[in-house]
């Protein structure tokens, strides 16, 4: 949910881009491709990999999950940002108007607080699935777990903010054409 919302904030940044070259022109697809492929895909290989148990929300047993199933899943999360992308393209072509853009990625937003407020004692807890069963998970900055997601996020962040920029620098360039 949080990459269809970063995707869509790349499209509204990228508006004017939009507008004139469609939703697969340079350099503003391949720069969220990037973030994609480069950012999102290795963190959730991570993720699924290492802190599997917390990644499933504890409703699956790791163990029982081949291992394969981890490449449908990270391409699914590089997609979502894609699919995000090409949704703030969508609705921004039907409406043209930046507040319709801005009131469904505020949308997207709200489902996701949801979720998370939901999810709240899956995700706010680390360790095996066992231990999540027994009652006996430790708190996320119990445990390194903690500090992988906030340096992920940051880091995230920053990368977003980045594509944001030069999202809006070449919606520059675009409109002095």
């Amino acid at each position: 949910m949080l990459h269809l919302i970063v995707g869509a904030s790349f499209a509204l940044a990228a508006r004017d881009r939009l507008r004139a070259d469609g939703p697969f022109a340079a350099p503003a697809f391949p720069l969220v491709a990037m973030f994609a492929g480069f950012l999102v895909v290795p963190t959730a290989i991570y993720f699924y990999a290492v802190h599997g148990a917390w990644s499933w929300c504890y409703w699956l047993q790791p163990r029982t999950v081949p291992v394969i199933a981890i490449v449908p899943l990270m391409v699914l999360h590089g997609l979502a940002v894609l699919a995000g992308w090409y949704l703030g393209y969508f609705v921004w072509r039907r409406s043209n108007n930046r507040r319709v853009v801005i009131g469904v990625i505020a949308g997207l937003g709200a489902v996701w607080l949801g979720l998370v407020i939901g999810l709240r004692h899956r995700l706010g807890v680390s360790g095996s699935f066992d231990e999540y069963v027994a009652g006996m998970a430790r708190g996320l900055f119990d445990v390194g777990l903690g500090y992988a997601l906030l340096t992920v996020f940051l880091l995230q962040l920053g990368a977003a903010v980045y594509v944001i920029v030069e999202l809006v620098r070449d919606g520059a360039r675009v409109r002095s054409r």
